[in-house]
């Protein structure tokens, strides 16, 4: 019943948008938005690939933030919408023997179908990112292919990890505590909103983080948890943000003379020393990493950063009552700016993408 609520609600918001678009006047505007939607691909079942050409405003956001009471409402009719359980996942940061700079990550949730979208800002960097199209309703008999598809038009607010053409990469994990809500005299952005504009404007780690810092977080609108986040950057910097009691903390690897590279990894709890966190998880997920990265001193390349993310993968796995499996797993080069992609526990098939060249698989 939740799901055909929801479903009904997604498709008569679509409707609006489409509505709105036809009679704006604007033949541009429909123009550059159809031209977008026409290259949302099926790649296989559940996944899907679409080059964003559409040019999103990021920058009013940017500059003035969210609308608080605007917010606070979502947030109420969110939670009568949505249910959105738990993420799993896994991230952690390597060197190859060749010296490429690698991130990894595994995106551990309810089954739903995914999207890899590139795009493209006048005022930004290009960049991949991944995309749960459980967000805009997809999933069971709701398909892209089967249904409209101008939800997928929000698609560059919504990234949950990615890289852009600067080599910098992002991922969120989940945190079973309450959610972020900071209110100070900063702009506040929503938590896949902050990572959008990392992806845009941020060519390094200190980029990021400096970011992170200039507004107030507010996280997901429907959620009831809060998230830390590891970037990466392609001089092999690393660090992990989190909100400790509503503060921005960032945490940096331990450093070695004997390490290839200064790593770390994050998975579902707090790496904050002192944090009371009773609903923590995967601390074997962390544990199985960080002793694989300590005996290689760091050194992982793109296909032992795979076969570490396979060790780690979840099938049908209870996350405090939710049933999870392993959507994705992306292991990005930072040096080359490219993607190497496992979906649905399928690790006999990899493809590999570019930042620099949309939906083309480079395996092929």
């Amino acid at each position: 019943m939740l799901s055909t609520v929801l479903s009904v609600f997604v498709k008569f918001l679509a409707w609006c948008l489409s509505m709105i678009i036809t009679l704006s006047g604007v033949p541009d505007l429909w123009a550059e938005q159809t031209k977008t939607l026409s290259t949302l691909e099926k790649v296989t079942d559940n996944f899907y690939t679409m080059d964003y050409t559409y040019q999103y405003d990021l920058d009013d956001i940017l500059e003035n933030g969210l609308s608080t009471n605007l917010q606070i409402y979502t947030h109420e009719v969110g939670k009568l919408l949505f249910d959105f359980g738990n993420f799993g996942c896994t991230t952690f940061n390597s060197v190859s023997s060749n010296g490429d700079y690698i991130f990894s990550r595994n995106f551990d949730y309810m089954d739903s179908p995914y999207l890899l979208v590139w795009t493209h800002p006048k005022n930004g960097y290009a960049s991949i990112s991944s995309v749960s199209l459980y967000f805009f309703a997809y999933g069971e008999n709701y398909m892209p292919e089967q249904g409209n598809k101008f939800p997928a038009l929000l698609a560059p607010f919504f990234p949950l990890d990615g890289i852009n053409e600067k080599g910098l990469s992002i991922g969120i994990l989940e945190l079973e505590t309450d959610p972020v809500f900071q209110m100070t005299e900063k702009p506040n952005l929503t938590t896949s909103t902050l990572i959008r504009a990392v992806l845009d404007r941020a060519a390094t780690v200190d980029e990021a983080i400096a970011l992170f810092a200039k507004y107030d977080m507010r996280d997901y609108l429907f959620g009831e948890c809060t998230y830390h986040y590891q970037i990466a950057d392609a001089k092999g910097n690393t660090a992990v943000i989190e909100y400790v009691n509503g503060e921005m903390k960032v945490l940096y690897p331990a450093k070695s003379k004997t390490n290839k590279v200064n790593y770390m990894a994050a998975t579902n709890f707090y790496l904050t020393e002192g944090v009371d966190d009773p609903l923590a998880l995967g601390h074997d997920r962390y544990d199985t990493v960080m002793k694989k990265l300590k005996s290689t001193k760091g050194v992982a390349n793109e296909k032992t950063a795979m076969n570490m993310l396979k060790s780690v993968s979840l099938k049908d796995s209870d996350m405090n009552g939710y049933i999870c499996s392993t959507l994705w797993s992306a292991v990005y080069n930072n040096t080359r700016k490219t993607l190497n992609l496992c979906v649905y526990n399928d690790y006999n098939t990899v493809y590999k993408f570019s930042v620099s060249k949309p939906q083309v698989n480079l395996n092929k």
